[in-house]
């Protein structure tokens, strides 16, 4: 079986709208944090397979054990900027990079990297969407139905965005099953994925009127659905007292809208910002 030389480097990205509600097949927005990354670099040798750093060895030896993949002769080294628990998609991008480096020996077909990329990250995530996994291969914005797949934007205009860590880290799988014994003891809770759903919808406007010109109109809207996404985390109770000082702050300083980006529990938080705060 051939090993070849191999590297790429994915984006992390970042969720806008749809966090959890896409699970239960409602539509959410993501999009690549191209400020972070990971590198995946292979080079094959014969020498039983070196891992470095260390202490991702055994998440990647399971990840191959997945894949049916013999452990190859050489040194794996990976170097990421995304930080782990963050909601910047540190599980996906470790992935599809894992994909892209076994698609040749192991034969897997351009139109099977998704699916496959999708079984390997079940194992972070418990039940991958496979959203994080789209917009990493895609590294454009998408509007995410699972089932689906990823229908790109096409924005070429972005309002002002910026991320800020709660310091507080807190698993994916953790928070998915949190929020799905929340809604078994109380069916009721369905409501707010109908409500992220609403978000999802009144995001995606925003972006399409800021894209086409329509700046302060498209602000409003965005505004409007990062709100209602935020009621969601609040009603999940995935907002941390960490995140509540932080984002009181953000406030203060005169952010439209501030929501929590990703599965919850901690990470960062995501604010939106209009012209005159940047003087756009």
């Amino acid at each position: 079986m051939p090993w070849p030389n191999f590297s790429i480097e994915v984006p992390g990205k970042w969720i806008l709208t749809g966090e959890h509600s896409v699970i239960r097949g409602f539509p959410a927005i993501a999009l690549p944090h191209d400020d972070l990354s990971l590198k995946f670099d292979f080079n094959p040798g014969g020498r039983a397979l070196e891992i470095f750093p260390k202490n991702i060895s055994k998440s990647i030896l399971e990840l191959l054990e997945i894949a049916r993949s013999p452990k190859p002769e050489g040194t794996l080294t990976i170097e990421s900027t995304i930080p782990m628990g963050s909601g910047f998609g540190s599980s996906a991008a470790l992935c599809v990079a894992l994909t892209k480096w076994l698609a040749t020996p192991l034969s897997i077909s351009e139109d099977k990297h998704f699916e496959f990329a999708k079984v390997l990250e079940n194992h972070f995530h418990g039940e991958s969407s496979g959203m994080d996994i789209a917009v990493v291969m895609k590294r454009e914005a998408l509007l995410y139905v699972k089932g689906q797949g990823g229908q790109p934007l096409g924005l070429k205009k972005l309002p002002r965005f910026t991320f800020h860590d709660t310091g507080k880290r807190a698993k994916t799988l953790d928070c998915v099953r949190r929020v799905k014994a929340l809604i078994t003891e109380n069916p009721a809770l369905l409501k707010y994925d109908t409500l992220m759903g609403e978000a999802t919808e009144r995001a995606q406007e925003g972006l399409r009127a800021f894209d086409q010109g329509n700046k302060e109109n498209g602000l409003k809207l965005l505004a409007e659905g990062m709100k209602k996404a935020q009621e969601c985390f609040y009603a999940w109770n995935l907002v941390p007292k960490e995140a509540l000082a932080l984002e009181k702050n953000l406030y203060q300083q005169g952010a439209l809208a501030v929501k929590i980006t990703g599965a919850g529990g901690g990470g960062f938080l995501v604010a939106l910002w209009g012209e005159k705060i940047y003087g756009w």
